[in-house]
């Protein structure tokens, strides 16, 4: 048993749906639902991004089968505190139906496990680890960061006229970390700005990426975001930045103020990553109402993969040693719809889009994870 044994229950639900007319049902012992271990690294649920879409895949599930999902307590920081959770679930025999494992940097910790305990059910969400007891779910977010970049183009193009070079508009990059997962979204997106500038002759430019330097910074994302608009003239900023949207919020609305005052019709918009962010830079995300400052998301749908997985286990159809892939032919890998910023998209950057989801669909256009 690990030294990391200190698990809890972080929810459990129970959603037993019967069919039939007139059916009536007599319980006569507590029922036991199936038992999913899922670990992440911290913060986890709540960070606006890749946590929370797991977590939709989680509810998506309990609207079919009854399921009672443990998480670790605390929530792993390190990879090697992560594979103690790991073992720690894995050694209680038959007791969980089915053990995760979300994101790429636990792909090596997970091969570890899985292969100490064969007879137990894994699932690694974000990587591919080649065993028999797992089944893994890839995602080409190099793809879906590539639309985020030609969205960008598009709109740093559109707001040319407002910003103080009149030939020229700029394009930022503020990323989590410099960490692998993080610098494949990035590299995606620069390679749609580029397609896009080129094959459409928008002249516009992009800055040096810069980092938060942490997965949950919003004080210092507030900082680097109001630079970016108010002092370096930025005017679209693609912001993977995990937990730390909240200052990405705020320092977007440290821009409009600004400009509001000096520079009439332009916003601070902002492309989010990892999760569905629209909402979020509208005037209230409590109630939101277009237009949303936030124009679409880079979204991979992990809570397609982990429905799908989780679901194919728990009725006995378990797809061990197989890997589901997600890219934009079969839209695991794509963009937001719009939603809240469909009032000011022109109609070229729709057609552009269309292009390029097609060309890289049919391989005429390969987006690379690295530079």
């Amino acid at each position: 048993m690990s030294s990391r044994s200190n698990y809890v229950i972080s929810f459990v639900i129970v959603a037993i749906i019967f069919g039939g007319v007139g059916a009536a049902i007599y319980v006569a012992a507590p029922y036991e639902p199936s038992r999913i271990a899922v670990v992440m690294m911290a913060p986890g649920f709540g960070d606006m991004s890749k946590a929370d879409t797991i977590y939709a895949g989680m509810k998506m599930v309990l609207g079919d089968i009854a399921v009672q999902y443990i998480t670790p307590d605390p929530l792993p920081t390190t990879v090697s505190e992560a594979q103690a959770d790991l073992e720690g679930y894995a050694s209680t025999e038959n007791f969980y139906d089915l053990i995760v494992a979300v994101g790429e940097d636990l792909v090596s910790a997970l091969r570890t496990v899985a292969s100490n305990f064969p007879e137990q059910k894994f699932a690694m969400i974000g990587g591919n680890v080649n065993l028999d007891n797992v089944a893994s779910a890839t995602f080409e977010s190099q793809e879906g960061a590539f639309l985020a970049g030609v969205v960008a183009a598009f709109m740093a193009n559109e707001q040319r006229d407002t910003i103080n070079s009149p030939n020229n508009a700029q394009i930022g990059i503020l990323g989590a970390m410099d960490d692998s997962e993080i610098n494949v979204l990035i590299n995606g997106f620069i390679q749609g700005v580029t397609a896009a500038n080129e094959t459409y002759n928008l002249n516009v430019t992009l800055a040096e990426p810069e980092y938060v330097g942490s997965w949950n910074d919003s004080a210092r994302a507030q900082i680097q975001i109001s630079s970016m608009f108010i002092t370096q003239k930025i005017s679209v900023i693609f912001a993977p930045v995990r937990a730390s949207y909240p200052g990405v919020r705020q320092g977007m609305i440290d821009a409009e103020s600004l400009f509001t005052a000096q520079e009439a019709g332009r916003m601070p918009l902002v492309i989010a990553a990892e999760g569905n962010l629209d909402w979020y830079g509208t005037a209230n995300p409590d109630t939101p109402v277009d237009p949303s400052w936030i124009t679409t998301s880079a979204l991979d749908r992990t809570d397609w993969a982990f429905y799908e997985i989780v679901n194919l286990t728990l009725w006995d159809m378990f797809p061990g040693g197989n890997l589901f892939e997600y890219d934009i032919a079969n839209g695991g890998s794509n963009i937001t719809t719009f939603e809240y910023s469909s009032t000011y998209i022109p109609d070229e950057l729709i057609l552009a889009l269309d292009y390029f989801r097609e060309q890289i669909g049919n391989g005429n256009i390969v987006v690379t994870r690295d530079l």
